[in-house]
């Protein structure tokens, strides 16, 4: 898989194989639990704040939107046969919130940023090193949205 700056100024991901289809596609199926960010938040409010009640709901249900439309932007490129995924400026927060969630939904389920990637792989179980992996993808995919889109809008 390939993932390249476009000249308008967003991001083109070129899968390669039904296997990048797919990694793609576990971007929006490794989102377990989208409460995980407004939970931890959650935390750090005052109990008097009414947190939970007020605010909770209404990020939890953007966290969703953001993976129902990265996951509809995925399945929609792979049931048309396109041969990339686009993704332009105006959709670049969606992407990066999605992924973000993503990201702390495995971390919660694996605790992958405690993972040492100098100790021996071959070692983990692979459920444990899958986690791994997509979760560094999906770092660079972050990284990439923030350096070729989300900076440069400001």
């Amino acid at each position: 898989m390939k993932i390249l700056p476009t000249l308008e100024g967003g991001l083109c991901i070129l899968p390669e194989s039904e296997v990048d289809w797919d990694e793609l596609q576990l971007i929006c199926s490794d989102d377990e639990r989208p409460t995980y960010l407004a939970e931890s938040l959650a935390d750090l409010m005052d109990d008097d704040s009414e947190w939970g009640e007020y605010v909770v709901p209404d990020l939890e249900e953007g966290f969703r939107n953001q993976t129902r439309f990265v996951d509809a932007t995925i399945k929609r490129a792979r049931q048309s046969g396109e041969p990339a995924i686009f993704i332009p400026p105006v959709e670049a927060e969606r992407w990066y919130g999605a992924l973000n969630q993503v990201r702390l939904s495995l971390q919660a389920s694996y605790d992958v940023e405690e993972l040492d990637e100098a100790s021996d792989l071959n070692d983990w179980e692979p459920e444990l090193k899958s986690a791994y992996f997509r979760n560094r993808f999906y770092l660079l995919l972050q990284s990439m949205l923030l350096e070729f889109i989300m900076n440069k809008a400001e």
